[in-house]
């Protein structure tokens, strides 16, 4: 079943055109990458499904109803949640209260509870530091909040913009692991990426953005043979 669908999609800020025709689209349980240099777009995109930028033409639907100029707490509400780059916790506030956030999106405050104690299986890290200021943990737990505090608000698609920014190897892998329950749960997800052999081995598909379109679609098998990312990422004259 198809989730999200993007057709034709021109963005930008201002007068600047930054994106230019792009169309992707995702299914439930299934993983997009969206790796390319800096300044192609990348973010523009998630930002622009998201509903924090308005897009200029083409179309955006979520479960077969437009979502294109809609406000980003409608959007939420629909089933489609964003964690931006820079994860922006709150660190101040407290784990649980970053946590508690996370709900005021959700359409069914009746089942908050179900979903904490999910949330808290999935991420026990979090059960054990809820009293902590969140701006005392760690990178890669901060990353985690960041993410469940996505998923509280129930979607059905998950964006995350560089989610192993700043992240140790080895925490970067265990944040993978967890999208990969995420995914099993049939949630779709889309990542942004730098790292672009990370995320093209762990997506389903990986599209390439360049000069704000989208220029190759690569599949995990494509993570072996350098000399294509290479070609793919810079283009063929690099």
């Amino acid at each position: 079943m198809t989730l999200l669908t993007v057709e034709n999609l021109y963005s930008g800020y201002g007068k600047v055109d930054v994106l230019f025709g792009i169309s992707l689209s995702i299914s439930a349980g299934k993983s997009l990458g969206i790796v390319g240099p800096n300044g192609v777009g990348k973010s523009t995109l998630l930002k622009t499904i998201a509903g924090e930028i308005t897009p200029k033409s083409g179309s955006i639907s979520l479960l077969g109803e437009t979502i294109s100029g809609r406000k980003p707490e409608d959007i939420v509400r629909m089933g489609l949640s964003l964690v931006p780059e820079g994860r922006q916790i709150f660190s101040g506030l407290s784990v649980t209260e970053n946590l508690m956030l996370g709900l005021t999106g959700r359409k069914d405050k009746a089942s908050s509870k179900v979903a904490l104690d999910q949330i808290r299986e999935l991420f026990p890290v979090l059960n054990s530091h809820a009293t902590h200021q969140a701006g005392m943990l760690s990178g890669g737990q901060q990353q985690q909040l960041a993410i469940a505090r996505a998923l509280l608000s129930n979607p059905k698609v998950l964006l995350l913009d560089e989610p192993s920014l700043g992240l140790a190897p080895t925490v970067i892998i265990d944040v993978f692991e967890k999208l990969k329950e995420i995914i099993a749960n049939k949630t779709a997800v889309i990542i942004v990426e730098q790292r672009a052999h990370l995320v093209t081995t762990f997506a389903d598909e990986t599209v390439v953005i360049r000069d704000g379109q989208i220029q190759a679609s690569l599949t995990p098998s494509d993570a072996k043979n350098e000399e294509m990312l290479r070609k793919a990422y810079f283009g063929t004259g690099s």
